[in-house]
């Protein structure tokens, strides 16, 4: 299945029920929503079930799968190892189902749509999460193809960044405040950009987009270490470790 440049991964706080289905497809103006297979498998199996107390139905969510309003998309086995490698690392405190669609989303290169700020707070707490940029946008095609464009230079710059100085003995936090400061003209230049966008046009809702780094050095180090991986292979993990998360604001 190909995926389109345009879209997002849904958090399950937009499958709960029709109603934020139907607000998550208007926030994202014709854009696809995704789900990653093993959270879907899981709900296929057991029919219901509850992550961060958000309740799940089968027979709703695969009527939108039915309906292809919703793709089921496979995470691969490497960036599944990832996040669970992830999840013993935090104690179980953030959700597998959470790692997963969030690793789902860098790996698209697509925002995970979230109603839920828990899910941010949660990675800040327990990943060392960090805020890199933020900013707001009209929920038009336009403003949003500026915000997904930018997370995707971010998200090479990131990976270039961090694939050079990984073995330097630096905290990822120090890389990510070089990388900040480098940047900060363009990111303004950005901001500037699509906010002009948005007082241009009608707004059908408005999106809070957070360019957010999570830690994976510790757990690259240690595939390098153990000559697991290419060293390509190291360069494209490294770039998953930006992330872009979206919510209504």
């Amino acid at each position: 299945m190909s995926v389109r440049a345009f879209g997002a991964v849904c958090d399950v706080s937009a499958l709960v029920d029709r109603t934020s289905f139907e607000r998550a497809q208007r926030l994202l103006d014709g854009g696809d929503l995704y789900l990653p297979s093993a959270t879907y498998n899981w709900l296929a199996r057991d029919k219901l079930i509850a992550v961060r107390g958000n309740t799940l139905g089968y027979s709703l969510v695969s009527q939108f799968v039915r309906d292809r309003k919703l793709l089921v998309v496979y995470l691969p086995e490497l960036l599944d190892e990832l996040s669970r490698r992830l999840l013993f690392e935090v104690q179980r405190e953030v959700p597998l189902t959470d790692l997963r669609a969030l690793m789902f989303a860098a790996h698209l290169r697509l925002p995970l749509l979230t109603f839920d700020e828990g899910v941010v707070e949660r990675l800040r707490e327990y990943v060392g999460a960090r805020i890199l940029w933020q900013l707001n946008a009209h929920s038009d095609w336009l403003a949003l193809r500026e915000a997904l464009e930018l997370y995707r230079e971010l998200a090479s710059d990131v990976g270039n960044y961090l694939c050079k100085n990984l073995n330097d003995g630096r905290t990822s936090e120090n890389l990510i405040d070089e990388l900040r400061s480098w940047r900060g003209d363009s990111l303004r230049a950005v901001t500037t950009a699509v906010r002009k966008l948005s007082q241009t046009r009608t707004n059908p809702g408005e999106l809070n987009f957070r360019y957010i780094t999570w830690d994976l050095t510790p757990i690259l180090r240690e595939y390098l270490k153990q000559h697991v991986l290419q060293p390509e292979v190291v360069h494209e993990l490294c770039e998953r470790a930006l992330l872009l998360v979206a919510s209504p604001k």
